[in-house]
């Protein structure tokens, strides 16, 4: 093989994995949208929507949204324990950082709005329980 006929397989190879990469991706976006099941798991499907639907700015962008999708996941995890004190705070840091990032003077999300609005809804009916 000359190396033009290797960097071209080289290319076509990145591009397969580039391709497969983003199904996975894509696939597993899909399988985790609306997988809270268990108790207030309707008011935690929506933090996740709107958590998933801001629109995330600067370097860190993806890491922030997935930051506030991993404390959902721990709030879920408290509820399930029946921590629902430990559950209620966590969704409180998703809020605050939300806030905290829309009115930054360089902000990172756009609008904390509808992230806030379904927190406060998760926050009441976890509280019912």
């Amino acid at each position: 093989m000359n190396r033009a006929t290797i960097k071209g397989n080289r290319k076509g190879f990145a591009l397969i994995l580039t391709l497969a990469a983003a199904l996975i991706l894509m696939s597993t976006g899909m399988a985790n949208a609306g997988h809270f099941t268990g108790d207030c798991s309707t008011e935690l499907n929506a933090v996740e929507a709107a958590i998933v639907a801001g629109t995330y700015s600067g370097n860190r962008a993806a890491t922030n949204q997935s930051n506030l999708l991993a404390k959902l996941e721990a709030a879920d995890a408290k509820i399930g324990l029946g921590k629902n004190d430990g559950a209620i705070d966590k969704l409180m840091d998703i809020s605050d950082k939300a806030t905290a990032w829309a009115g930054a003077r360089k902000a990172k999300l756009d609008d904390a709005t509808d992230i806030n609005n379904a927190v406060a809804n998760a926050i009441a009916c976890v509280g019912g329980l």
